[in-house]
């Protein structure tokens, strides 16, 4: 499985990831203490969907099965609204949006004075478009999965995103080693591991081993908008470990709304991940 975010950007899969990042920078952002997010797979920043660029290649754009279908509704879940704003705050009041942003941008947006953004990308062409995107992000050219050596950071709270494209087939393993790793180090950090969910086993197996070499509280989202038969990944999930206060409270009715806009087919779980 190859996942490029200028590729995807804007589909089902960034409305969930994003979604459920923005939860846990709030409920980071109740306490009058900085954070630091953290991007492990951090990408360009800023993706345009008009036609001729990756997102819009294919017979139909994956962003109008994932934001557009979101882009003229009026959501009753405060945090499904506040993330419609974040994006509506970067793509402009327009009736079709012509580009996404990355979860630095979205995570930029968020921050307060004295809250950092650090974000790695190691292709260079890449990380030079995201210093131009997320001015105020500290952008490091390198492989993220090195970032474990250098945590925690000096505000020893925050979130740590791990966004891989899944190009290596060991990409699980490696995820799992960077983040029981960083865990010990940065007892603080919440952890938000997303995934392509194509083959469901082999992710709770992961996932498994995740709570069992960490030992922390490690909640898993999934969410998937039914199979239409060509071939494309249509679900995908989110494992968060240490989230913050009330993090499933306050995502379970954003996650169940969200899924509504999607169709019946649309299906949404969470819950905690038991050790083996």
């Amino acid at each position: 499985m190859h996942y490029r975010h200028a590729y995807h950007a804007g589909n089902f899969a960034d409305v969930f990831k994003h979604l459920l990042m923005l939860a846990a920078l709030q409920a980071l952002s109740r306490k009058d203490k900085p954070w630091c997010f953290t991007d492990t797979h951090a990408g360009a920043g800023a993706y345009a969907l008009r036609r001729g660029t990756p997102a819009a290649e294919g017979p139909a754009a994956e962003w109008e099965a994932g934001i557009g279908r979101l882009w003229d509704k009026s959501p009753r879940d405060p945090l499904l609204a506040d993330y419609l704003e974040a994006v509506r705050a970067f793509a402009g009041e327009v009736p079709v949006p012509a580009r996404y942003p990355g979860s630095p941008w979205l995570a930029a947006r968020l921050a307060r004075p004295g809250d950092r953004i650090v974000a790695c990308e190691k292709l260079p062409e890449i990380a030079a478009e995201l210093r131009y995107t997320v001015a105020q992000a500290k952008v490091l050219n390198r492989d993220g999965y090195e970032m474990a050596a250098a945590l925690p950071p000096k505000e020893r709270r925050g979130l740590v995103l791990v966004d891989p494209p899944f190009e290596r087939p060991d990409e699980f393993d490696a995820a799992r080693a960077f983040i029981t790793a960083a865990a010990a180090r940065y007892a603080g950090g919440v952890f938000a591991l997303w995934y392509p969910l194509k083959n469901p086993h082999a992710a709770d197996h992961a996932l498994r081993c995740l709570a069992r070499d960490t030992r922390g509280l490690l909640l898993d989202s999934r969410f998937d908008v039914g199979s239409e038969g060509d071939g494309r990944m249509h679900a995908c999930g989110m494992a968060v470990l240490n989230p913050p206060y009330q993090f499933a409270e306050t995502v379970q009715p954003a996650l169940t709304e969200l899924a509504g806009v999607f169709g019946p087919r649309a299906r949404v779980t969470l819950g905690t991940v038991a050790a083996p």
